[in-house]
C-alpha cells in the first residue's frame, strides 16, 4: 500500500514534466526535491524486503501462501520484487537526467527531458502494476471470490 501511495505522489511531477517536454512550463525545483525524497522512501521500502524489517513482510507472504494452499513462490511472486526494483531504477534514471535543472546548475536539453519523462512514466506504470489495490481481477481469480462468497452465504444461512 505504501509503494502505491508513493507512486501517486509522483503525479504533480508528471504533470510538470509533461509541461516541460511540451515547452509550456518551467521545471519546478520543488518537484526535483519531491522526486528525490520519494525515491529515498521507495528505496527504504524495497530494501526492507531484504533486511530484518522485511521479516514481517516475508512472514505475511508465507502466511498468505499457506492459507491459499500454495507452498512455494511462483514466477508471479518473484515478478513483484523485480518490477519494484525496475521502477526504482527508472526513478533513479529520471533523477540523473533532470539533476542539472533540479540543482539549478545548468539547463537540460529537450531530448533529455523526453527521456526523463519516459523513465518517470515507466516507473509509475510499474508501481501501479504491482501495488494498485484497485486493479481488476484476472479471470482465474473470479472463481476464488465466488467460492468465498458461497462459504460466507452458507455460514449466514445456518
Amino acid at each position: 500500500g505504501q509503494c502505491f501511495l508513493l507512486g501517486e505522489e509522483l503525479t504533480p511531477l508528471l504533470v510538470n514534466m509533461r509541461g516541460v517536454v511540451e515547452q509550456t512550463e518551467f521545471f519546478q525545483r520543488d518537484n526535483y526535491l519531491l522526486l528525490s525524497s520519494i525515491r529515498r522512501s521507495f528505496v527504504s521500502l524495497v530494501e526492507a524486503i531484504y533486511t530484518d524489517k522485511g521479516q514481517e513482510i516475508r512472514a505475511g507472504v508465507i502466511q498468505y501462501f499457506e492459507q491459499s494452499g500454495r507452498s512455494q513462490f511462483t514466477k508471479e511472486d518473484v515478478k513483484i520484487i523485480v518490477v519494484l526494483e525496475s521502477a526504482l531504477l527508472n526513478l533513479g534514471r529520471c533523477i540523473d537526467l533532470v539533476k542539472p535543472a533540479g540543482l539549478l546548475v545548468s539547463s537540460v536539453p529537450a531530448a533529455t527531458w523526453s527521456k526523463a519523462l519516459f523513465n518517470l512514466e515507466e516507473s509509475m506504470s510499474r508501481i501501479k502494476t504491482v501495488c494498485d489495490p484497485d486493479q481488476p481481477l484476472e479471470a482465474s481469480q473470479w472463481g476464488k471470490l465466488f467460492d468465498d462468497e458461497k462459504v460466507t452465504l452458507d455460514e449466514h444461512s445456518t
